[in-house]
């Protein structure tokens, strides 16, 4: 394997490689940056799923009897 450095900026999520690297190869890339990198949110989605269901109880997700009437009385469900 073989090794360049170089500094840039990222925009939009993008960074620009330099033109000495060629289209098409595979790359390995380290990001190191002066301010803290969030985590990428993918690495531990299911830690993340049990966080937002902590403390939920039954009651908080029970279906209100007059939903369907709410959402139909506002075009949001149409009777099948």
């Amino acid at each position: 394997m073989h090794a360049i450095e170089f500094e840039t900026t990222s925009h939009q999520h993008t960074i620009r490689l330099p033109d000495s690297v060629p289209d098409g190869v595979l790359l390995r890339v380290l990001l190191l940056s002066e301010v803290p990198l969030a985590k990428p949110v993918g690495h531990n989605l299911k830690a993340l799923l049990a966080l937002i269901a902590e403390g939920i109880t039954e009651v908080d997700i029970e279906r209100s009897p007059d939903l369907e009437s709410k959402l139909m009385d506002k075009n949001l469900l149409t009777p099948c």
